[in-house]
């Protein structure tokens, strides 16, 4: 029955899920300031509107050109019919991301559909609206958002051109639609690398199809689609990032892949500072990174349904969509679990598997209590029961990711026992203390007067916006920096902008001083101001 009616409302529940989904990113959107990657968005996406595009070259284009476009429609929208109701940068700045972010519901709802059928396809899209770890990277300005939503539509349009989900052998009649997918596979995957240069999703994708095609032979790919699949991805990759052409940006990618570019060295995990390089042997980040992190940042009732869906997958692992479903959950949790830098931005990657192995559990357990209670009193009584228990089931979800908004990165579920932006305050807060404080810095501050921070693009940026341009700022990594500046500084502390260059730096002045303001958000410390002559006292005994 529930299949039945979702066959027929299908469609409209979908643009349902997707505007809540839409709804729930949009709240609040401006409410805190630029993170330092957002700030390089915005510098990136003024200089293409005025023709230079060699700018942020360690990311392709596609994503800061849509910035470019949202920022000219604010900019006019500001400058005439909306004077009196003005959309703030950061706003228009993530908005793109905000909408294909809830666009990415339709998208897990088309692989859940083609993998296991419409009911799964609309519980995963709904898990993906409301889903607080989706909800946080898709409000911020990174390039994730667009590579997880053409990664997964690459998958879709691939897998539709395998048929190899529902039994179907193409004829000669079919041959222009199999192209066609492949093609449109190949355009998404252009599109995806035009997003974020991580051309091994492509790369696993051919892996599994390989494996899966000598348990379950199907129709061979033929040179012609192979041509076409390529072509596609070559040429929609080069149309939408040209600036991979110059040799500017091969130079800089290369600058970036041996980590030239990187001046602070740390992440801070539970009180604990962590080596965060790939080349660190000892004191690496912790294997247990994102399951912790999925832990606590998912509503209960989600997570269950993860332990079920995860028993109901691995017991039908032979089945096709099962084995696909197994193999991308799989082959993204273990490597990024032991190799690499980790970041809370990186898990968007992960998700959709997470949330369509989900569906399956919460589906298996409408069913298991629908056959409980069928059997203890009547069809229409059981089913009504069995419903109400679905509907508060998600509900909670939905509750509590309603009840967490704007701050959404804050969310911790009763596992994480309260403690906000405790166990990854980098990306918990992401500079989103930076901007009250550099205001409260600029009403009092004397002209000339220098700021010690973590994040110079964000510092310059918000000192420029509040007029305050005479403000020096200087880095508290940079010991020489911190030597020479007057005892009259202000400093300006984040736990989440905590090195190992500045760790000692800021205990010793934490230990001796008050700061005379603490920014607060969603009740935990985003960013603390000193300023006094004892700090620098302190730094000339060193």
């Amino acid at each position: 029955m529930v299949a039945k009616l979702i066959g027929k409302r299908k469609v409209a529940a979908l643009l349902l899920i997707v505007a809540l989904g839409f709804c729930l990113r949009l709240r609040g959107l401006g409410s805190v300031g630029f993170n330092e990657d957002e700030v390089q968005k915005v510098l990136a996406a003024r200089s293409y509107v005025h023709g230079q595009f060699s700018v942020n070259l360690e990311h392709p284009m596609l994503m800061k050109s849509l910035i470019a476009v949202s920022l000219a429609a604010a900019d006019c929208w500001n400058h005439g019919p909306g004077r009196s109701h003005q959309v703030p940068e950061e706003a228009s700045v993530r908005l793109p991301n905000v909408v294909f972010g809830a666009l990415t519901a339709a998208v897990l709802f088309l692989v859940g559909q083609e993998l296991f059928g419409a009911t799964i396809g609309l519980i995963s899209a709904f898990l993906w609206a409301i889903g607080t770890i989706a909800i946080t990277v898709n409000r911020v300005a990174k390039e994730d958002t667009l590579l997880v939503l053409f990664t997964w539509l690459a998958y879709y349009f691939y897998l539709r051109a395998k048929n190899l989900f529902r039994g179907e052998r193409l004829s000669t009649t079919n041959v222009k639609r199999e192209r066609t997918f492949y093609a449109a596979s190949g355009a998404s995957f252009g599109l995806m690398l035009a997003s974020k240069y991580f051309p091994h999703y492509m790369g696993l994708n051919a892996l599994y199809h390989y494996i899966h095609g000598k348990t379950h032979p199907c129709k061979p790919l033929g040179k012609l689609n192979i041509l076409l699949f390529l072509g596609l991805c070559a040429l929609v990759f080069i149309l939408f990032n040209p600036c991979v052409l110059l040799p500017s940006t091969l130079q800089y990618i290369s600058h970036y892949a041996a980590g030239s570019s990187i001046t602070h060295h740390g992440y801070l995990m539970m009180g604990h500072l962590y080596h965060e390089d790939v080349a660190s042997v000892s004191g690496g980040m912790p294997t247990y990174f994102y399951i912790l992190l999925l832990a606590i940042k998912t509503p209960l009732p989600i997570l269950a349904a993860l332990l079920v869906g995860l028993v109901v997958t691995w017991n039908r692992r032979r089945e096709a969509g099962s084995g696909f479903l197994l193999f991308v959950f799989c082959s993204w949790i273990i490597p990024f679990s032991l190799v690499g830098p980790k970041w809370v931005r990186y898990m968007l990657s992960w998700m959709p598997a997470v949330y369509i192995v989900a569906a399956i559990g919460l589906a298996s357990l409408y069913s298991w209590l629908l056959a409980m209670a069928s059997q203890r009193m009547s069809g229409g009584a059981a089913q009504a029961l069995v419903a109400c228990f679905a509907v508060v089931f998600m509900a909670n979800p939905l509750w509590a990711v309603t009840k967490c908004a704007p701050y959404y990165s804050l969310y911790t579920n009763v596992l994480g026992r309260g403690h906000t932006a405790y166990y990854f305050p980098h990306d918990e807060m992401n500079d989103m203390g930076i901007r009250t404080a550099i205001e409260r810095i600029a009403e009092e501050a004397p002209h000339g007067a220098s700021v010690g921070g973590e994040a110079e693009p964000v510092f310059s940026y918000y000192f420029h916006k509040f007029g305050r341009d005479d403000l020096q700022y200087f880095d508290l990594c940079d010991a020489a920096k911190r030597m020479s500046a007057p005892y009259s500084a202000f400093l300006v502390f984040q736990d989440g902008r905590t090195y190992f260059e500045n760790a000692s730096f800021v205990q010793s002045v934490e230990s001796r001083q008050l700061p005379i303001q603490t920014v607060e958000i969603g009740g935990a410390d985003a960013a603390r101001i000193y300023h006094n002559a004892e700090w620098g006292e302190l730094e000339a005994s060193r």
